[in-house]
């Protein structure tokens, strides 16, 4: 794997990885319900992104129309919350995608169990809602304590190159430098 240009320089410092997560992880939502496909293989990963973190599974994802996305950054504290409509075989459904990144610190202060209890005195149970923490640790005592506290506060959690389904060999650079210089290169 090629190093990054864009996320590695001398400082060597991880400060901000969660800030560029949160934007890249708000632009490749968007990027899926776009309909003007001017770059088909990043349109097809971030709609498969997407999917994923709405667990739309394998079967239906062909019959999934993604009308519309919208993110909101740092939301009442939460790193990244997006509304997601979409119709699937002629059914809207509404869902809501809730994410926490982790970088640099662990889960603290109970925020999993405080950021549901904010999305639910604001949304009620009028979307089906997913709540994600996504994380640069992949293994180690930082994963299982992350996994730990994932699994006590009832969120799901996914590793780095988990969130575009990334296996080592299985994709070639996409069409754009932005996702090639983040997903695919290696930089932390």
């Amino acid at each position: 794997m090629k190093e990054s240009l864009f996320m590695q320089d001398s400082w060597h410092s991880n400060h901000g990885y969660e800030s560029i997560l949160d934007f890249q992880m708000s632009w490749l939502m968007r990027l899926a319900a776009e309909k003007n496909i001017e770059k088909p293989l990043l349109h097809k990963i971030s709609k498969d992104v997407l999917l994923r973190l709405i667990k739309i599974d394998e079967d239906t994802k062909q019959n999934v129309e993604i009308i519309k996305v919208e993110v909101w950054r740092q939301w009442k504290s939460i790193d990244v919350v997006a509304e997601v409509d979409i119709n699937v075989n002629g059914l809207i459904e509404q869902h809501l995608i809730v994410i926490e990144d982790k970088a640099y610190t662990m889960i603290h202060d109970d925020q999993l169990t405080r950021y549901r209890q904010t999305v639910v005195e604001t949304y009620g149970d009028t979307r089906k809602t997913h709540y994600w923490v996504i994380t640069f640790h992949e293994e180690g005592r930082y994963w299982e304590k992350l996994k730990y506290d994932c699994k006590q506060a009832e969120w799901d959690i996914l590793s780095f190159y988990e969130v575009i389904g990334w296996k080592e060999g299985k994709f070639d650079d996409t069409e754009s430098d932005l996702f090639n210089e983040f997903w695919l290169r290696k930089w932390y």
